[in-house]
């Protein structure tokens, strides 16, 4: 089986091998809105995905190697420890999950080997999006660390550091008439007839139980699709969603459809203090508050170890300057104190209800 993954400027062809369907599958459903049988356009990446058994597929003498530490995150099931091999100008990651058979360097070779069990579904996931976003990033792309909900054909994204309340902000926005979600953690930005336009991309959302069990409803959905100890948690703890769990309970599936960018929310949440709203006008403020947001894969783990595709940032940075002009229209609003949020109030607009829509 063959399918192609098209994203903006990027096309992953991935080859499955027959026996390896099934684990692929999961990976295959989380990518579904971008996967099609035939390319956009030329293949940037190949990826031969096979069936994997570590015990039979590794040389013994691997696991006696040194275990690297890949990659760590908030999020333990995005954390990858893996033993290192390199052999004719490939590099070999290898734990018990997955395999990853990577190019030292993809201006010379794009083919990369993945072999997967049940178990590789978070890593292969994790790969594809750093994949995608490098090679995005080499051809200029800007991608923002951002959520986002949308309504028509303009989107509004949230922004802040951790713990501002951001997912508070999203799920209290998406409540109103009309808002449906539109992404939880990455943006793309592209400029079209002199407006931003971004670009969605699926997460896996990462929600506190806290947040969880202040609905009966996403509370039952997670403990009868995800994870069955919800209840024994404390209110600070994450948990992971599975996507179309996540969405279900939105009542709002993923679209990769783009949108016009109409509006940056800037939340802090502070329980108990009456909502305030401050719209941002200087020039310098707001550029400051777009740099903030900007997800510079050079800043994160993994720029250590998947050297095959390093950006040089030149094309990167050009697009980055050329945001500031197509950035003015777009509103910047600081919320800060309780944050249930009526976006059309914050941004002074009337509802969809009192509109007619």
């Amino acid at each position: 089986m063959s399918v192609y993954l098209n994203f903006l400027h990027t096309t992953v062809r991935f080859d499955v091998a027959e026996d390896a369907e099934g684990a692929f599958e999961p990976v295959r459903r989380f990518f579904r809105h971008l996967l099609g049988p035939s390319p956009a356009g030329e293949v940037t990446f190949s990826v031969d995905v096979r069936s994997y058994d570590p015990d039979a597929d590794v040389d013994p003498g691997v696991w006696d190697l040194p275990e690297s530490v890949i990659r760590r995150s908030s999020a333990a099931e995005f954390n990858f420890d893996a033993h290192r091999v390199d052999s004719d100008g490939r590099h070999r990651y290898v734990n018990r999950n997955t395999l990853l058979d990577a190019p030292a360097d993809t201006a010379k070779d794009t083919a990369f080997l993945v072999r997967v069990t049940e178990r590789s579904t978070v890593q292969v996931i994790d790969f594809v999006r750093d994949l995608v976003i490098r090679h995005e990033e080499d051809l200029g792309t800007v991608v923002l660390h951002a959520s986002g909900l949308y309504r028509d054909d303009e989107a509004v994204i949230i922004a802040g550091p951790k713990g501002a309340g951001k997912t508070t902000t999203l799920l209290s926005a998406l409540r109103r008439p009309g808002w449906r979600y539109f992404t939880g953690d990455k943006l793309f930005c592209t400029v079209e007839d002199g407006r931003v336009t971004v670009h969605p991309w699926r997460d896996y959302p990462y929600v506190g139980v806290g947040t969880i069990r202040a609905d009966p409803r996403l509370e039952q959905l997670v403990r009868d699709h995800v994870d069955p100890q919800v209840d024994t948690y404390e209110p600070g703890h994450k948990i992971l969603i599975d996507p179309d769990v996540f969405e279900t309970w939105l009542g709002s599936e993923f679209t990769a459809a783009p949108k016009r960018l109409a509006a940056l929310l800037l939340p802090r949440v502070v329980p108990g203090e009456p909502l305030t709203v401050r719209r941002l006008t200087d020039a310098n403020e707001r550029w400051a508050h777009l740099n903030k947001i900007v997800d510079r894969q050079v800043d994160t783990t993994f720029f250590t170890w998947q050297t095959y595709l390093v950006p040089d940032y030149t094309a990167f940075y050009r697009s980055l300057a050329g945001l500031r002009a197509p950035l003015a229209p777009v509103e910047m609003v600081r919320l800060r104190g309780t944050l249930d949020i009526d976006p059309d109030a914050v941004l002074g607009r009337a509802s969809a209800k009192e509109d007619g829509r």
